[in-house]
């Protein structure tokens, strides 16, 4: 996973190979950057590789990402936090942990409308997606623009500022947010349609590993 910095570092590059064929040499990246240190560059070029997102060999154009244009092929998602599976007890805040490469094809080359939570809990461990469980430790892929709600999917929502993963389902005023869990003791919310209900957008993958 990468720092927020780390990340605009690599972006740069990224987008300097795609557009020009050749990656940028340390003085380009400085100004790219807008860096005066070349060895602040240097620093975070050092950290990217030890990470393995990109290789330097001797030479004036010598940075190569990943697999030739491997990490081309991906987009790096930023994880925000984490959300409840369980209740929401925990502030719904947005900080930086990182990031998670993943390919074009999943995110359909739109990475502003995603972001990354990771889940504590279990009410939605017998929640099936795609062959995949929604369970503690789980990765969530969200998608921003998906806030129209129904009863089969599971979608973020923000309680009263607090963040937790459910099902919906309302009744009258009465809105319920359903857990889906081989657990017993999970129980539905329920709240009124007065109280501070906000859909972040929709479950629409789940990556455990």
């Amino acid at each position: 996973m990468l720092t927020e910095k780390q990340q605009y570092v690599l972006d740069t590059i990224t987008n300097f190979i795609s557009r020009y064929g050749k990656s940028p040499t340390i003085d380009e990246l400085a100004e790219l950057l807008e860096q005066k240190s070349k060895r602040w560059v240097v620093q975070y070029l050092e950290a990217l590789e030890k990470k393995w997102f990109l290789t330097r060999w001797r030479g004036y154009r010598s940075i190569s990402l990943w697999n030739g244009v491997g990490f081309q092929t991906t987009l790096n998602i930023p994880i925000l936090g984490y959300a409840n599976a369980w209740i929401p007890l925990v502030e719904a805040t947005e900080s930086d942990y990182g990031t998670l490469p993943i390919s074009k094809k999943i995110i359909s080359w739109d990475e502003k409308n995603y972001f990354v939570l990771k889940v504590e809990g279990t009410s939605m461990n017998n929640y099936d997606l795609w062959g995949k469980v929604i369970d503690n430790g789980s990765y969530v892929l969200i998608k921003k623009d998906e806030v129209n709600t129904n009863s089969r999917d599971a979608f973020l929502f923000i309680v009263n500022w607090a963040a937790t993963l459910k099902r919906f389902k309302k009744d009258g005023s009465t809105v319920y947010l359903l857990p889906e869990s081989k657990d017993e003791f999970h129980k539905p919310i329920i709240l009124s349609e007065d109280d501070n209900i906000m859909v972040n957008g929709k479950v629409v993958d789940v990556f455990n590993f």
